[in-house]
């Protein structure tokens, strides 16, 4: 029926020609933005697994970003253990040097550089962060790379590296000369505890023997109560300034036993009659380490210990660079892949979408060109009133 009032047929081009042009605006949103899925309803359940490859993507993205700054401290702590290495290796050095009883050459040189080199060992100790004064790295490292199927199979754990300061490696109290350990008062010896002193009136004195750069000579020095008394601190001023000059030092131990030090390792000291310094009797001296090449021999022992000790460090470090490489080798191709499987749901075809662009041209042209010649339809029953 060919109504006036009602026109079907363009009705149903005019709805179809909407339709064409939202699938057309679709198409073109598609080119422009270079995706297939642009707003949750294009594609819900392909965006939620494109979301969660994109996730991954940037866990992965920077856990390479954290194996990086991860390499960066290994690498440094690597550089410190190398030359802490090299020093061990003087170190050794000096005390085979030391060791051999036909060494002529002077033994406290020889002792200023290895004591030098201990104390440089515990800087860049504490430098690389393997010290007792920084410690920061001598744990278990741990770095988030990613990508596992838990937290603890996405991380990469190195160590722990212990420290490698003297005192850890075993070598803080070596010596190639003898002259850093003491010499100090045998049992029952004087003892300056709780604040002790010398009475009034009494006097106590100390033959210290080879002593001087030759070990040659010998001094005696001797404390005065006076008539008021002298405390412990007063006792070890007057001793250290009569010893001073020969390079002798006196002292107190923690336990309260008084003794004497020496860049010497001969020295000996021999208390002269019993006083009455804190009522106690005075002992006879003794020297620890008293030869020359005791002393080198037992540190040529501990720093082979040592290097060994080192080596143990340097291998988890070198086991934590090669491992961080695998774990960023792997990350890295799981970013691509992840992006590939991402790419596959949200991203556009372009190929396919612009040969569908000019389909949808093609049909909106026609459908403009068929929406017309409906709209003509009803003028042709105008004519046909004409001749009612």
């Amino acid at each position: 029926m060919i109504s006036l009032v009602t026109n079907y047929a363009s009705m149903v081009a005019g709805n179809n020609l909407n339709v064409n042009n939202n699938a057309q605006t679709k198409t073109i949103e598609a080119l422009t933005s270079g995706y297939r899925i642009n707003s949750s309803g294009d594609d819900p359940a392909g965006l939620a697994v494109a979301n969660q490859f994109g996730a991954n993507v940037a866990q992965l993205t920077q856990g390479v970003i954290n194996g990086n700054s991860g390499m960066s401290t290994l690498q440094i702590i690597d550089g410190g253990l190398s030359n802490i290495s090299t020093m061990l290796n003087r170190l050794q050095t000096l005390a085979t040097e030391s060791a051999s009883s036909t060494f002529t050459g002077n033994r406290g040189t020889v002792q200023g550089e290895f004591t030098t080199l201990l104390g440089e060992i515990n800087r860049e100790a504490d430098n690389i962060g393997l010290g007792a004064g920084n410690s920061i790295n001598a744990g278990t490292l741990n770095v988030y790379v990613g990508g596992g199927s838990s937290q603890t199979n996405s991380q990469v754990s190195v160590g722990p590296i212990g420290l490698v300061d003297s005192a850890a490696l075993g070598i803080s109290t070596s010596s190639v000369s003898g002259s850093t350990e003491a010499v100090t008062m045998a049992a029952g010896a004087i003892n300056l505890n709780n604040g002790s002193q010398l009475e009034v009136g009494a006097s106590q004195s100390f033959t210290v023997a080879n002593v001087g750069p030759l070990g040659t000579s010998t001094v005696t020095a001797t404390v005065n109560g006076g008539t008021t008394g002298v405390t412990t601190a007063q006792a070890l001023d007057s001793l250290n300034a009569q010893l001073s000059p020969y390079g002798v030092t006196a002292s107190v131990t923690s336990s309260g036993t008084l003794q004497f030090q020496s860049a010497n390792a001969g020295m000996t000291v021999t208390p002269g009659a019993a006083g009455d310094l804190a009522g106690a009797a005075a002992g006879t001296g003794s020297v620890l380490g008293a030869t020359n090449t005791a002393d080198a021999l037992s540190a040529v022992t501990a720093i082979n210990n040592a290097i060994q000790t080192l080596g143990s460090s340097q291998g988890l470090v070198g086991a934590g660079e090669n491992d961080l490489n695998y774990a960023m080798g792997l990350a890295n191709s799981q970013i691509t892949n992840f992006s590939s499987a991402a790419s596959q749901i949200k991203d556009a075809d372009v190929a396919q979408d612009a040969a569908k662009l000019t389909q949808e041209q093609v049909i909106e042209q026609a459908s403009v060109a068929a929406m017309a010649q409906a709209n003509s339809t009803p003028q042709a029953l105008l004519k046909l009133l004409q001749n009612a």
